[in-house]
């Protein structure tokens, strides 16, 4: 409410108009005083209202914390990674895995022997697919004049299922060689996409071909269900690693756009190479649960369904790293690693990037709120 007051004069003529006009300039700067007044009370009553005081929690501290409320409601799905080193554990799981071979050389050993993390990789999968110029590498190392002379079973048994990519880098005498042998040969020229996207455009048929010739046996064995597990396929990917750094990245981020696609929900993906490996562990509500070959625990108190040998074994080791690299990550909780995470740090690349962590335990369960990819380095014992 704003009062304006009455001002009375008695003088007359000259005097009484110069008044006149004094006393309207005078109400005029009132006027203008009092709307100041209010606008500034108003203006100050707003701001102190949205903004939090030094003892309530920030905006960002409460969506934190909503978030955190609603991924502790939302039911978990706990997803286990089998290491395809662990071939007791992989053995039910075999016909559900696939691998794709890159353009990479597959570097034989000492004795002309074809690489131990190949090796285990293609015994471990039914499905094989070389991206493009990967037929090139895997012919070499079986065939051609550099050949391992190697068998898995025999060379012959070392075929792949398809060849697939813009089909720019397979040699003609490879290409003749495996049509000889009845692959199939795939182009696909979008160049949109990279050989390894064509490849698991492949991998993406194939699972939704098993997923719907083994839902009803699935659905009648009620065994995920019971154990708590949700059983997925896997993906491995041999070749990321040791090239150009923009290929290894391009790698990486089709681990990303593939794992969100909806095929691939129930997909576990990996890249190997003879010296190291990724897994893409999905977000909550899922809790992943990771068994590696060789975590460091106490003699004796190894997984008791790895049989001994005395040959050199090889599999993932127990150095590990928790990477953020394709987004933020506000939430990770671990636990069976030497450095456990509680939720408390977030995970982002300029802050905390867990790296040369170690697993300790048997089981590795890391549950994150974004996607995360959890490295291990490849050692033989």
């Amino acid at each position: 409410t704003i009062i304006v007051p009455c001002i009375h004069h008695k003088s007359t003529g000259a005097a009484q108009s110069t008044m006149t006009v004094n006393a309207h300039r005078y109400c005029s700067y009132y006027l203008i005083l009092l709307l100041f007044s209010n606008i500034t009370i108003l203006l100050s009553s707003a701001f102190s209202a949205t903004r939090p005081s030094a003892e309530s929690p920030s905006a960002k501290t409460i969506m934190s914390d909503q978030a955190s409320q609603e991924e502790r409601r939302t039911p978990i799905t706990r997803r286990r990674y089998y290491s395809p080193f662990l071939s007791p554990l992989l053995d039910s799981n075999t016909n559900s895995a696939a691998l794709i071979i890159l353009n990479t050389p597959i570097k034989l050993t000492a004795n002309s022997s074809l690489p131990d993390v190949f090796r285990v990789l293609w015994k471990s999968t039914s499905f094989h697919v070389c991206a493009d110029g990967g037929a090139n590498r895997l012919y070499d190392a079986t065939i051609g004049p550099s050949s391992s002379g190697d068998d898995i079973d025999d060379n012959d048994a070392l075929v792949p299922d398809l060849i697939t990519g813009d089909l720019d880098s397979i040699r003609p005498d490879v290409r003749s060689y495996y049509e000889k042998k009845g692959v199939p040969i795939v182009c696909v020229e979008d160049q949109n996409y990279h050989d390894l996207d064509k490849s698991l455009m492949a991998v993406e048929k194939w699972i939704e071909k098993l997923t719907t010739t083994s839902s009803s046996s699935s659905s009648s064995n009620g065994d995920n269900e019971s154990s708590g597990f949700n059983q997925s396929s896997q993906a491995f990917i041999y070749g990321g690693f040791g090239g150009r750094f923009d290929q290894e990245m391009a790698c990486i981020n089709t681990l990303y756009s593939w794992g969100q696609k909806e095929a691939f929900q129930q997909t576990q993906m990996s890249i190997f190479d003879e010296e190291t490996g990724v897994i893409l562990l999905p977000k909550a509500p899922i809790s992943n649960e990771i068994l590696i070959r060789f975590p460091d625990v106490e003699e004796g108190d190894d997984n008791e369904s790895i049989e001994k040998s005395d040959q050199v074994e090889v599999g993932e080791g127990p150095t590990c790293g928790l990477i953020p690299i394709g987004a933020r990550c506000e939430r990770v909780y671990t636990s069976g690693l030497k450095w456990n995470l509680d939720g408390d740090m977030p995970l982002e690349f300029g802050g905390l990037v867990s790296s040369s962590n170690r697993i300790v335990d048997k089981v590795v369960t890391v549950k994150t709120s974004s996607p995360l990819l959890f490295s291990f380095e490849i050692v033989k014992r």
